[in-house]
């Protein structure tokens, strides 16, 4: 079954869509950082909103990841 992963902002905005039709990409986990385009973001949490399709929460990152995972 193919998958669809929506990025959402804290407001439920959606940010990004990517379709995964032959599921090769892993689900984002809660925490991880994780970059679309020129987009840094931190996954805040992933929820299946139906069979095969996933709201990822994600909040952008304005300073280097690695100064941000230090917090």
């Amino acid at each position: 079954m193919p998958r669809v992963f929506k990025f959402l902002d804290i407001l439920g905005r959606e940010l990004h869509t990517i379709d995964d039709p032959e599921e090769k990409l892993p689900v984002p986990q809660t925490g991880q950082v994780i970059s679309i385009e020129l987009s840094t973001m931190l996954v805040q949490s992933v929820l299946l909103e139906r069979t095969g399709v996933y709201n990822v929460e994600v909040r952008k990152l304005s300073a280097g990841k690695d100064e941000l995972l230090k917090n």
